[in-house]
């Protein structure tokens, strides 16, 4: 990251506590994330973090006739060297009205797709037996910046979501990247289906993804499939099944997602999770995984190391 601006922001960092403790409507929030870890594809042990580690803002304020306008700012940083993300507020970073019509921001954000994904991975794309990376076909973006994204209330159980994003480059005639999503929740039974369109410099790709979660009891059991293009024009296709399920204060998981790559007929990932996450408390939690991926596509660092594994420590404020 560049040295100045990190200085630079210095001053507005040590500022957030008092900003929060001087307006009622502010919220300091954050996590700090850490543990021993060995990842697919490498034979060394890390202190790393599970989750992102992070500190933000977020707020609102009464606009009267029900309208409020929010805001939310997120900084990201690695805990185990204290250094900061290559964007400042990479999290999240949007100011927008939130009313009776849903809630409209703009900024950088996530994607409609992603927060499908997320849902329906027990782990959320945390920790190295987190799934995203497969659920999002190995390309499909998980925020997207110079966006503006719109959020529906839920009516009937149904709920959607949509989002452009500005590339902002001359001569390409502000061509806009959108995704969307649409949600549906009734009792024990929630349904999802997200789709993205991206853009690099070269082309562009889609990705499609539907979910399903139902709870019973104490467990959660969820599936998803996927299908699109990549930037090369190429065909994904990805299906993934979980389950969650609460045991005292704890929680067991276990993940099965495998992408392939319709085009050539292989297999570009196979991976399988378990693990386990112990509340200490509603704001702190350890957890231990353990990651297998039985498909190395042709990297050798991941065949000579298929698994991975961690224990840390996860807290909230």
């Amino acid at each position: 990251m560049n040295k100045t601006l990190l200085l630079a922001s210095l001053p507005l960092l040590a500022a957030l506590p008092v900003a929060a403790q001087t307006n009622p409507d502010v919220a300091l929030y954050g996590r700090v994330d850490l543990g021993v870890a060995r990842t697919i594809g490498s034979e060394v042990v890390q202190v790393r973090q599970g989750s992102g580690s992070r500190v933000g803002l977020r707020g609102s304020e009464d606009l009267g006739g029900g309208l409020k306008a929010i805001f939310n700012i997120e900084h990201r940083f690695t805990a185990d060297n204290g250094q900061a993300g290559s964007l400042f507020w990479g999290g999240r970073s949007v100011v927008g009205l939130q009313g009776g019509f849903g809630t409209l921001v703009l900024g950088r954000d996530y994607t409609p797709a992603r927060n499908v994904a997320n849902k329906v991975d027990p782990w959320g794309g945390d920790t190295v037996a987190g799934h995203e990376g497969n659920l999002l076909g190995g390309f499909a973006p998980t925020r997207k910046a110079n966006s503006f994204t719109y959020s529906s209330p839920s009516v009937g159980g149904f709920s959607a979501q949509a989002q452009f994003e500005l590339d902002e480059v001359e001569g390409n005639g502000n061509e806009a990247t959108y995704g969307l999503a649409v949600n549906y929740k009734s009792g024990p039974l929630a349904l999802g289906y997200g789709y993205d369109k991206a853009q690099d410099e070269l082309d562009d790709a889609e990705w499609h993804i539907a979910s399903a979660r139902y709870a019973f009891g104490v467990a959660e059991l969820s599936a998803a499939v996927g299908f699109g293009e990549d930037f090369a024009g190429e065909s994904h296709r990805s299906y993934f099944v979980g389950v969650a399920a609460g045991v005292g204060s704890g929680e067991i998981r276990a993940g099965y997602s495998q992408l392939e790559n319709r085009d050539t007929g292989s297999d570009l990932s196979s991976r399988t999770s378990v693990g386990y996450h112990h509340k200490l408390s509603k704001r702190t939690t350890l957890y231990t995984d353990f990651a297998h991926e039985g498909e190395p596509n042709g990297n050798a660092a991941i065949d000579d190391n298929p698994w991975a594994v961690d224990f840390g420590i996860k807290h909230n404020f």
